[in-house]
């Protein structure tokens, strides 16, 4: 299997599980998956839990998860798997974190198209005078899991699997409730 195929595998196995608990308690659709970097096996899972606080975003918890599992490996020998391009706060703790290698499945465009929720970018521009983070920095390099998969021999088997995975997120996304940006 490429790196892709196990990213989706990853997504479609650990992280749409955790997303469908999270929202069912009441949290939102964004959530992350780690990988092991050498095997491309899920190290952890973890959606959002606004329900405990506001700024756990599903990154955010999915590294606070990550950092309180004993013996976790370096984040420099993981891949951290975003369901949905991080904003600020998130792509800011994930590079303080240590990852050096992100993955996102849908990018801020499809966040604000099918999600609704263009406040991601809103406060990448009112606060930071940007259009989101540049995906090839000094902290990481970030990779579009649909133009990665597009690139493949497998790429229809993967667009497919993808496709897949988009449907389940809307049937999910249906599901959140009580959601508004708090500060605004």
């Amino acid at each position: 299997m490429n790196k892709p195929e196990m990213i989706i595998k990853a997504i479609r196995h650990d992280l749409l599980l955790e997303t469908s608990k999270g929202v069912d308690a009441g949290g939102h659709v964004f959530g992350a998956v780690v990988l092991d970097k050498a095997t491309l096996c899920p190290v952890i899972a973890g959606s959002n839990n606004r329900m405990e606080n506001p700024i756990y975003h599903g990154e955010v918890e999915t590294l606070r998860r990550f950092f309180a599992c004993p013996n976790h490996p370096k984040p420099k020998d993981c891949i951290f798997v975003a369901s949905h391009d991080p904003c600020p706060m998130c792509i800011s703790a994930i590079a303080w974190a240590g990852f050096d290698e992100v993955w996102v499945l849908f990018n801020y465009e499809d966040v604000k198209k099918s999600f609704g929720m263009p406040v991601d970018l809103l406060m990448y521009k009112e606060i930071f005078g940007a259009e989101g983070a540049r995906p090839q920095n000094a902290f990481f390099k970030k990779y579009d899991l649909k133009a990665e998969a597009a690139k493949e021999e497998n790429a229809e088997q993967l667009a497919a699997a993808i496709s897949e995975i988009e449907a389940l997120y809307a049937q999910i996304g249906k599901q959140v409730r009580d959601f508004d940006y708090p500060g605004m």
